[in-house]
């Protein structure tokens, strides 16, 4: 069974800015996650389906808060919970956050596809 502390999960940039440090373990994508506040990579989700990201997100929130936006609602998550987010959501990260967060690999790399070409694009 894979185990790993935060600093030994290779770090990646996902698009400029965005980094994070992950590894798929056998299908699941575990990700130690940190975002600043106002961090926004929504305008490069154009290219998936509502313009929400479709992979779903299970995780724990050590610090700070983040704003869920499925667009018929929204849930925020606080420090100190267990969380999980549906397919076809948007972020905003309200305050300094980090967390450990599990996807389903294939789904995240369909969302990070989506995101570099936006970025390409952009470039």
């Amino acid at each position: 069974m894979p185990s790993a502390s935060q600093e030994q999960l290779p770090q990646r940039e996902i698009v400029p800015g965005y980094t994070s440090r992950l590894e798929d373990w056998g299908g699941v994508t575990v990700a130690f996650e940190h975002a600043h506040a106002g961090q926004d990579v929504s305008g490069l989700l154009d290219d998936l389906p509502d313009g929400r990201c479709q992979a779903p997100h299970w995780g724990f929130l050590f610090s700070g808060r983040i704003r869920v936006d499925y667009g018929t609602h929204t849930e925020t998550i606080s420090a100190g919970q267990a969380y999980y987010v549906a397919p076809g959501h948007k972020l905003t990260i309200e305050e300094d956050s980090e967390a450990v967060e599990f996807t389903p690999t294939d789904a995240l790399q369909q969302t990070f596809a989506a995101l570099q070409a936006k970025a390409d694009r952009l470039a």
